[in-house]
């Protein structure tokens, strides 16, 4: 029923759209009072304009009610689900800015609702030389906003009403009392510097940790004022309709039915790539061949699957999600497989070193059934010293792709693997079991240990059984390991004709000769002489060469470590992403607010001479710039990156001021006032 009502709903407002000029729009004061509410009290800061827009052309209740439906649901962080945390979460915050912060229409209110609760709150209530103000901390996950940022509120006329402060158009001047401080930044950082401390003061001129700002002559930043307007209107930024736009992408399949691990066998092992880094490759595998569906179309048969990965960091916030199509037709043989196959989908999310929660979501589209997961990941940091051993992988095949082709899922040195799991797991006596797992160790083991091996032992049989348990060793010459450390490494276990039936564990040691300790590693599994588990008909994203060539897991890689406050690794992998795909902004920014706040304002500045400035380019990215030339040595390139970037973006408060204050560096006094009067006044409206 549910998909019914969304396809109607779709097929409504596409009619609406189209015939917009016919049908009159309702105005928000006309709406019903349950409908008015919830446009102007409820979703009034997580809206879009468009979406707004559209609402308010809805002719019926019953229209309305369908749109609010839909606009939950493609917003649930697990769709399709009867639950939908993220609307629970948003009424959580309007009840507590109701009761706690004045209602939703507070500056507090609208921060609380957009933003959630802040990560700290510093209260300075009472001071006689300071107006009370607050200032809020957040470690935020949002693209479209900096990972770290303070917002500031105030009280500028002792009514007890708290509004947003601006460190530009407010100043430190306005949060002091003492009529001695009035236009006078300077003198009033002085007085906040000396009763609430110097990183209150610092935060006065600049709402963002870390970056520089000029606490002599007590100079504020723009950056705030873009990052504020950014708050004040989150849901129609360019990067949250992009990702709510991936999010419509996804649930055009809208699910009947959403089924548990029951179904499906899941396997994930984290493995390092060629160049060193982290990736948790994932097998997704349904349990029996009659469970997937595959249809005929003039003639041909095919499959269509989504599968989605969500990535959420130590602090439980979504950091980013993977979503992936994959369909084709099946030719004669693959269908005759497919029919006694296993169908089962292999792909890896690059992480970086620390705590994670994946959410997987398998969906045939054909039938709209989807298959959810879920797992907690440690991803370990490269080893300094001594040795670590990944989990243990079964394989039933091995083929030799080439060292081109490591991108693939569960590919190691050119061989790509197909993983076993679940029922697959079962062998027969006299069957062997092959396994590969990977040996770290610190960087250039290799030359570093020539001549030395890596003690390995096997240990195998069913727990509690006396007498059953099969031991092999091993010695590997450590030069197998390549520059990051790292090794891959197997075997191929045969069991025992007369092997019992029951539960069986291989534990598998590696001793390192250097200091003699052991890591431990182990791999469940069964024995059983009946029939095997039918065989795997694994599926990989076809785009996946793409997304490499493009960056996207560099760019992925370094929001994990931004989540895991790595800004070093971060910094890295931004510039990796950016060099593959030049286009892409959203690196650019967040390289250009690492490289300011570690004062590398030539790196910052090299951005820019680069690629020119586009419609997507962040603000704040552009005032990063601009101020990182200038300060290089060049005030006439800062102004015309800023007059550019102008011409292209359009009207731009902060922009405007930026522009006015190097004309007058320039000595262009008659040209800076009209700039910075002309951006006063976009800021105000």
């Amino acid at each position: 029923m549910r998909n019914r009502l969304n396809h109607a709903l779709t097929l409504f407002l596409v009619s609406v759209l189209l015939a917009g000029a016919l049908i009159a729009k309702t105005s928000v004061k006309d709406l019903p009072p349950r409908y008015r509410t919830w446009l102007t009290d409820e979703v009034n800061y997580i809206i879009t304009n468009e979406e707004r827009d559209t609402f308010l052309l809805l002719p019926t209740d019953a229209d309305r009610d369908k749109f609010i439906a839909n606009f939950w649901e493609v917003r649930n962080p697990t769709p399709g689900a009867p639950g939908n945390a993220y609307k629970e979460e948003i009424y959580k915050r309007i009840e507590y800015a109701k009761e706690h912060l004045g209602g939703v229409h507070t500056a507090m209110g609208q921060t609380y609702v957009t933003l959630g609760e802040p990560k700290q709150r510093a209260p300075y209530i009472g001071r006689s030389d300071v107006r009370n103000m607050e200032i809020w901390f957040y470690q935020n996950t949002n693209p479209a906003l900096p990972p770290y940022f303070n917002v500031v509120f105030f009280d500028p006329d002792n009514t007890g009403d708290m509004r947003f402060y601006s460190p530009y158009m407010d100043g430190p001047a306005r949060l002091t009392t003492s009529v001695m401080n009035v236009g006078n930044n300077k003198q009033a950082l002085q007085t906040i510097d000396r009763s609430l401390g110097r990183e209150v003061a610092r935060t006065t001129l600049s709402l963002l940790p870390g970056s520089p700002v000029d606490m002599q002559n007590a100079t504020a930043s723009l950056e705030s004022d873009v990052m504020l307007g950014i708050i004040r209107n989150l849901a129609n930024h360019p990067l949250t309709k992009a990702e709510l736009e991936q999010k419509r992408m996804a649930e055009r399949v809208t699910h009947r039915v959403i089924l548990d691990e029951q179904f499906l066998d899941v396997l994930t092992v984290a493995l390092r790539d060629t160049e060193g880094n982290f990736n948790l490759h994932y097998l997704l595998r349904m349990r029996r061949p009659a469970d997937f569906l595959i249809e005929e179309a003039e003639g041909r048969t095919f499959y269509n699957v989504d599968v989605t990965a969500h990535v959420f960091g130590p602090d439980n916030k979504l950091i980013y999600q993977q979503h992936k199509t994959a369909n084709s037709y099946l030719n004669s043989a693959d269908l005759e497989r497919l029919k006694h196959s296993a169908f089962g989908y292999e792909g890896w999310l690059p992480l970086a070193p620390g705590k994670y929660r994946v959410e997987f979501l398998l969906t045939n589209k054909l039938n709209k059934t989807a298959y959810r997961a879920e797992r907690d990941i440690t991803i370990p940091a490269a080893p300094q010293n001594g040795l670590r051993m990944s989990d243990v992988v079964a394989f039933s095949a091995a083929e030799n792709v080439g060292e081109g082709r490591n991108f693939l899922p569960f590919t190691l040195g050119g061989v790509k693997f197909t993983p076993l799991a679940g029922d697959a797991l079962t062998f027969a006596p006299g069957q062997s079991v092959s396994i590969f797992y990977q040996l770290w160790a610190p960087p250039n083991e290799s030359s570093a240990a020539a001549g030395q091996n890596v003690s390995v032992d096997y240990a195998y049989g069913r727990p509690g059984a006396a007498g059953d348990t099969k031991d092999l060793h091993e010695q590997v010459d450590r030069r197998q390991f390549d520059p990051y450390g790292s090794m891959l490494t197997g075997k191929k276990i045969a069991l025992a004709p007369e092997a019992g039936a029951g539960n069986y564990r291989l534990m598998i040691s590696a001793t390192d000769p250097a200091d003699h300790q052991k890591v431990y590693s182990s791999l469940n599994f069964r024995v059983y002489s009946g029939p095997g588990a039918a065989p795997p008909y694994d599926v990989v994203d076809p785009d996946l060469a793409d997304d490499v060539a493009r960056g996207v897991p560099d760019f992925n890689r370094a929001l994990c470590a931004l989540a895991q406050n790595d800004k070093d690794s971060a910094l890295r992998w931004f510039k990796v992403a950016l060099m593959r795909n030049p286009q892409n902004e959203v690196a650019r920014s967040r390289l250009a607010q690492l490289y300011y706040d570690k004062q590398q304002y030539a790196d910052v500045a090299a951005l820019f001479a680069r690629s020119p400035v586009t419609r997507e380019t962040d603000e704040e990215a552009i005032l990063r710039g601009a101020d990182s030339i200038a300060r290089t040595g060049s005030v006439p390139r800062a102004i015309s990156l800023l007059e550019n970037a102008l011409n292209i973006r359009g009207n731009s408060g902060p922009l405007y001021l930026a522009l006015a204050g190097y004309y007058r560096d320039e000595g262009n006094n008659q040209k800076a006032v009209q700039l910075e009067s002309k951006g006063r006044e976009l800021i105000k409206q």
